[in-house]
C-alpha cells in the first residue's frame, strides 16, 4: 500500500515538516561520515592489504564517481515516485554497503563495498536537499544548518576512524556506522507508513519569480561553478588526512587518533561557515557571495603544500571555510530556477558535476602522490578551479538574490 501523502491527523503540517528536516539533516550527516571514512582508513590499510597508498586510495574512486553520477537518476526517480521512499533506500542501502566494506577480506571485496557505498550515498543530495528545501520556512538558514550537519559528518569521520584503528579495528569503523544507518532507515520507513512524514507537493516558503530570460544563462554558469566547487571540496576532504600526516609531525599527529582529531576539529569548526553562508544567502546577492568567497579560497589553496604545523592547520581551515560559505546560495539558486516537479532531478544534475568530478579527482590525486610524493600540483589545480568559479560568478545576473518571500502563518 502506498503511504499517505498527507500528515497523520494527530500531527500538523509544521510538525511533519520539522520531522522531515530532522531526517534530512541526519541523512546529510551520514552521507559525509560514510564517504569520508575511507580517507583516513586508507592511511592504515596498505599494511593490511600490502598495496601502495595511491593504489589503495584509487579503490574509492569508482564509488565516489557513482556518488556524483548516480545523483541524476536518483533525483529522476524521486520526482516520479517518492522522495521519502528513496531516502529509505538510501539509509538501508548505505548501511548494508558500509558493513560489507568493513567485512572485506580482499582488494576486490573493498572495491565492491566502496563502490556500493558510493552508489547508495548518491541518493541523498538530490533527494534529501530537495525534500529539505520544500519543508523549510527560511531556506537559506535551513540549508546552512543542513550544511553544518554534513560537514560535522566529515569532521567525525577521521576522528572516529582513527580512534577505531588505534583501540579496536578498522573494520569496526565501517560496521558500526553501517548498522546505525540501517536502523535509521527502518525508523524512517515506519514513520512513512504511519503518515508521520510525507512527500511535499509545494514549497513551504514560496520562491520569488526569476527574471525573464535568465534561466539558461544561470544554468550554464552554475554548471561551471558547481563543477569547480565540487572538485575543490571533494579533493580537500579526501587528501587532508595525508596532508596532515606529512605536515604536522609526531607532536600533533603521533598516532591515527591524534591525526583524526586534528582533521576532525578543523572540518568541524569550518562547518559553521555553512550556517553563516545560509544567513548571507537569505539577505544578499548570490552573485556577491559566489564572487567574494571563490576569490578568497584561492590564496590558501596556493599556500597549503608549502606549510607545516599550526600554520598548515590554520590555512586549511580558511580554505575550507571559504569553499563552504556559498553552498546554501548555490542550492537556493537551483531551487529558484527549477520547476518544483523537476526539483530533485535538478539537484541530481548539480551533484553529478559537484561530486562526480570530485570522484575523478581522488583517482588522480592518488596517482599523483605516488608519482611525486606531494599534492603541490593538485592544489594548484584547485586554485585554478577557484579562479574559474569566480569568473563564472562575475557573469551571474546582478539582480540574483537568494532571498525568499516572507512566510505568513
Amino acid at each position: 500500500m502506498q503511504p499517505t501523502s498527507k500528515p497523520h491527523s494527530s500531527l500538523d503540517a509544521a510538525t511533519a515538516s520539522r520531522l522531515a528536516i530532522v531526517f534530512s539533516n541526519t541523512g546529510h550527516l551520514y552521507t559525509h561520515v560514510f564517504t569520508i571514512l575511507y580517507a583516513t582508513a586508507v592511511l592504515y590499510l596498505p599494511v593490511v592489504f600490502n598495496i601502495p597508498y595511491g593504489e589503495m586510495l584509487g579503490l574509492a574512486s569508482p564509488g565516489l564517481m557513482l556518488f556524483g553520477f548516480c545523483a541524476l537518476p536518483a533525483g529522476w526517480l524521486a520526482d516520479r515516485w517518492s522522495k521519502v521512499g528513496m531516502l529509505v533506500i538510501f539509509f538501508i542501502g548505505l548501511g548494508v554497503a558500509t558493513v560489507l566494506t568493513g567485512l572485506a577480506q580482499t582488494r576486490s571485496g573493498l572495491l565492491v563495498g566502496l563502490t556500493a557505498l558510493g552508489f547508495f550515498a548518491s541518493i541523498y543530495h538530490p533527494v534529501g536537499i530537495a525534500w529539505l528545501v520544500a519543508n523549510a520556512r527560511k531556506q537559506g538558514l535551513t540549508l546552512g544548518i543542513n550544511g553544518v550537519f554534513g560537514n560535522l559528518g566529515s569532521a567525525l569521520a577521521p576522528l572516529f576512524t582513527g580512534l577505531m584503528i588505534d583501540v579496536a579495528s578498522w573494520r569496526v569503523a565501517f560496521i558500526a556506522p553501517g548498522i546505525a544507518s540501517i536502523v535509521t532507515g527502518i525508523a524512517l520507513l515506519i514513520c512513512w507508513r504511519r503518515g508521520l512524514v510525507v512527500d511535499t507537493k509545494t514549497d513551504r516558503a514560496p520562491q520569488p519569480a526569476a527574471e525573464p530570460g535568465s534561466y539558461r544563462r544561470v544554468f550554464y554558469i552554475l554548471l561551471v561553478t558547481m563543477a569547480c566547487n565540487g572538485l575543490i571540496y571533494t579533493g580537500l576532504m579526501n587528501t587532508v588526512p595525508k596532508l596532515f600526516q606529512g605536515g604536522l609531525g609526531n607532536a600533533l599527529a603521533g598516532n591515527y587518533t591524534q591525526l583524526g582529531a586534528v582533521a576532525g576539529l578543523v572540518i568541524g569548526l569550518s562547518s559553521f561557515a555553512s550556517m553563516a553562508g545560509g544567513w548571507l544567502a537569505d539577505r544578499y546577492s548570490a552573485k556577491i557571495i559566489y564572487l567574494l568567497f571563490s576569490l578568497l579560497t584561492l590564496p590558501p589553496l596556493l599556500l597549503l603544500t608549502s606549510l607545516s604545523g599550526t600554520a598548515l592547520v590554520a590555512v586549511f581551515f580558511f580554505a575550507l571555510c571559504f569553499n563552504l560559505t556559498f553552498a546554501a546560495a548555490e542550492n537556493m539558486l537551483v531551487a529558484r530556477y527549477t520547476p518544483f516537479k523537476w526539483r530533485s532531478m535538478a539537484y541530481g544534475a548539480r551533484f553529478v558535476l559537484a561530486l562526480g568530478v570530485g570522484g575523478l579527482t581522488v583517482r588522480f590525486a592518488g596517482a599523483l602522490y605516488d608519482a611525486t610524493g606531494s599534492f603541490t600540483l593538485l592544489y594548484m589545480i584547485f586554485a585554478a578551479a577557484a579562479l574559474i568559479a569566480a569568473a563564472g560568478a562575475a557573469l551571474l545576473p546582478g539582480s540574483i538574490s537568494g532571498r525568499t518571500q516572507p512566510v505568513t502563518t
